[in-house]
């Protein structure tokens, strides 16, 4: 019955009908809830979703914590929640919990971004510093990390720290226009308004062309939109 319900469109009548009749038949089955939650979550009914999803994480939490930690950050902005989520994780999974669920994400990554945006800069820091220093080692850095770690030392004032971190940012993805703003902005905070002038006509090309952070549900972690962009060159140029 659940082969059969994944066969349907994701969040149609039959396919919804079909999970329905295998939690009849195993109500112990998480991956059930789990499949019949997704549809929830993506038009919007976080109630519903939270607690069919609760159920897939009481009956199988190494597998489905990952999911609920991640989208309590993503799509709730529950950070205090998922943060639990994903630090019981990291204790099931010695330390290993694993990617987020579009693969973009160390799920460590995410916990630190949690504890940033939780007002915690410090403890963000050191959490990505050593999710950095162990992917390092397997070379599989994150396609945004040293971006966020970057950004979080703008936020604590290491200029220096974070424009080091934006470099190594470009040899990631050269292509990033929130990578040029930061960089822009840290030279701003520096007093180097030439060089900020410079990055930021880069940040505002690459945006143009669509080479930014994009997500079709949800704004992303230090995300920028042209306003930002503008505003910042107005700042500059009439200083």
């Amino acid at each position: 019955m659940y082969l059969q319900a994944i066969e349907f469109p994701q969040g149609s009548i039959q396919s919804q009908v079909y999970f329905d009749r295998a939690i009849a038949a195993c109500p112990t089955f998480a991956y059930s809830y789990h499949e019949k939650s997704v549809p929830f979550l993506k038009r919007g009914d976080f109630q519903t979703w939270k607690q069919l999803m609760d159920v897939a994480v009481q009956l199988q939490p190494d597998r489905y914590l990952g999911d609920r930690g991640w989208c309590r950050f993503k799509f709730v902005h529950d950070y205090r929640g998922a943060l639990l989520d994903l630090q019981r994780l990291q204790t099931l999974t010695n330390n290993q919990p694993g990617q987020s669920g579009d693969g973009s994400y160390d799920l460590r990554m995410v916990a630190g971004l949690c504890q940033r945006e939780l007002g915690d800069l410090r403890g963000a820091l050191a959490t990505f510093d050593l999710c950095i220093a162990d992917n390092t080692k397997q070379d599989r850095v994150g396609i945004y990390d040293y971006l966020h770690r970057g950004t979080t030392k703008l936020r604590l004032g290491e200029y220096t720290g974070a424009l080091a971190d934006f470099a190594r940012q470009r040899t990631v993805n050269e292509r990033l226009a929130e990578t040029y703003y930061y960089t822009a902005l840290a030279h701003y905070k520096r007093h180097e308004t030439k060089a900020a002038i410079t990055q930021l006509q880069t940040a505002k090309a690459l945006w143009q062309q669509k080479h930014r952070l994009n997500d079709p549900y949800v704004s992303m972690p230090d995300e920028v939109s042209m306003h930002d962009i503008d505003a910042l060159m107005r700042t500059l140029t009439t200083k």
